[in-house]
Order: C-alpha cells, then sequence, then structure tokens
C-alpha cells in the first residue's frame, strides 16, 4: 500500500486542512518487553499540530517560543493539548473526549486550562465511548513509529541515522525546524523522532508490563500524575529520540520542547469534511 493510498485530509469549517495517516491494526512488543499489544485500526496525524493548526482551531495568542506558521506548536501543556483535541472535535462534529467531571456534563475547554501553572492539578474524565480526535495512547504511538511492525527493526522512527529523521541536539541549531523536512517513517509518518516531544494520553507509571494490552491508555494515577512523552526533541542528544524511550511530566507544564499531535478513533464509517488524497 502506498502513502497515497493511506493518508487522508481533514478540512475545517475555516478552510484550515491537515493530513492523517491509517494505521492497520495489528500486534507488537512494546519497548524491548515481552508485553504483546492488540493495536485496533486508528488515524494518525501525519505531522505535529503545527502553529498554523493550533491558532486556526484555538485561536488567540500563539503560544510558541520558537514562532513560524509551519513549525511545532510548543509550551503547551497536557491540559492544553487536550482542551486543542475537544475544540478539534467541535469543528469536526465529534462529541468531546476530555471532561472535568465524572458525570460527562462539563468539557475541558482553553479557558480552564490557561489558569493552570507547573504544579497544578486538574480531575480529567475521558469518555470511554465517544469518537473523535484524541492524544494518541504511548502504546499506539509507538507501534505507528515503528511502522506497525512486530518489533521494531530501528532506533528511530524509519531508520537508524537520526540526521537523516528527525532535529535533536546535533543538527536543531537550538530550535524547533517546520515540520516535514525529514525523511518519513515507513508509514509516512513525519517528525516521530526529534523536534518536540509529544503529549501522550496515559498517566506514566514506570512499568512497562502494566501498560494496557489493547492499545488504550493507562490512567489509574491521581489527578496531577505525570503525563507520557514520547519522541525526544531538538534539544536532547540522540538516544532520547529513540522510538521505545518513554519519558514524562506535569501535565501542567509548558515547555518548548514539548508539542504533541492527534489521534482519530475509531476510524469513522462516513468521513464529513474528510477526502483522501489523490
Amino acid at each position: 500500500m502506498s502513502f497515497a493510498e493511506m493518508e487522508h485530509r481533514q478540512s475545517l469549517p475555516n478552510g484550515t486542512s491537515f493530513d492523517l495517516i491509517r494505521i492497520k491494526a495489528g500486534s507488537f512488543f512494546i519497548g524491548n518487553s515481552d508485553n504483546e499489544i492488540q493495536v485496533p485500526d486508528f488515524y494518525l496525524a501525519k505531522y505535529p499540530v503545527t502553529q498554523a493548526l493550533w491558532l486556526a482551531v484555538m485561536g488567540g495568542e500563539n503560544p510558541a517560543h520558537f514562532k513560524g506558521t509551519n513549525r511545532p506548536v510548543e509550551q503547551v501543556s497536557w491540559y492544553d493539548a487536550a482542551a486543542f483535541c475537544n475544540a478539534l472535535n467541535r469543528l469536526c462534529d465529534y462529541p468531546p473526549r476530555y471532561f472535568c467531571d465524572a458525570s460527562f456534563q462539563k468539557a475541558l475547554d482553553f479557558s480552564m486550562t490557561l489558569a493552570l501553572n507547573y504544579g497544578d492539578s486538574l480531575p480529567i474524565f475521558i469518555h470511554p465511548e465517544n469518537p473523535g480526535y484524541r492524544l494518541p495512547s504511548e502504546s499506539a504511538w509507538e507501534y505507528a513509529a515503528t511502522g506497525a511492525s512486530q518489533r521494531s527493526l530501528y532506533d528511530y522512527a524509519g531508520g537508524n541515522t537520526l540526521d537523516e529523521l528527525g532535529w535533536y541536539g546535533e543538527n536543531s541549531h537550538r530550535q524547533t525546524q517546520p515540520v516535514g523536512l525529514k525523511l518519513p517513517n515507513e508509514l509516512g509518518l513525519y517528525d516521530l523522532s526529534g523536534n518536540v516531544w509529544e503529549w501522550c494520553e496515559d498517566q506514566y507509571q514506570s512499568e512497562e508490563s502494566k501498560i494496557p494490552a489493547d492499545g488504550t491508555a493507562w490512567t489509574h494515577g491521581d489527578a496531577g500524575a505525570y503525563r507520557v512523552l514520547r519522541g525526544g526533541s531538538w534539544p536532547f542528544n540522540a538516544r532520547f529520540c529513540r522510538s521505545s524511550l518513554r519519558d514524562a511530566d506535569h501535565p501542567a507544564s509548558r515547555n518548548d520542547s514539548v508539542g504533541f499531535r492527534v489521534m482519530l478513533f475509531p476510524p469513522p464509517v462516513s468521513w464529513p469534511g474528510i477526502q483522501t488524497s489523490p
């Protein structure tokens, strides 16, 4: 299957669009463990969320430190990223995913997250059935990064030569770079290794054996539990950009080395606003 056959474009009401790559269901062994994960079909954004896409969805001011329309948005907390998913779902006629109450009546929005500083916490309840855009689980993220293979053949997303694949401490010139300038991985996904760390939906726990075997996110910690980061970033050395490496930070942390990309699940039966690329 070619990249074009796997690629779809989501159009927003204001004329902005972004590309998604279809990731077919399969199983893989996460990290270097014997924990086999069954991952369902899903779509993952071709690139990290750019500053242009952030502004098209959220409006207001650009939060990024390194300004550039096609650079990844950064200095966004996990809460900010979750609020973005809710806002994107509204634009695409999907229900919210992230709520601040167990009865799923109070959807998280950006006005709530703007008031949070490092160390602050906010209870988040994730609707288990609502379809739409979300942050990827760390298992879905790694499965996509490894090219949907049962066990990764490479250290990084798409190969073993990081200079060809991503921006990191030795080639980034101490800043983020526009997305899509390096080579993609086997699925046509860009910037999974380096440029910016990417928030995942999971709360962090140290044991790979506890990562859910069905491909969902692990979310059993308290409100302030750290959230998983994947992929490495522009100021870090190469070992931090390995597809299997796990890191985490406080969900209210905002850092110029951290951004995110979105996942669409489940694959919709019909595609309002989505066109298959020619």
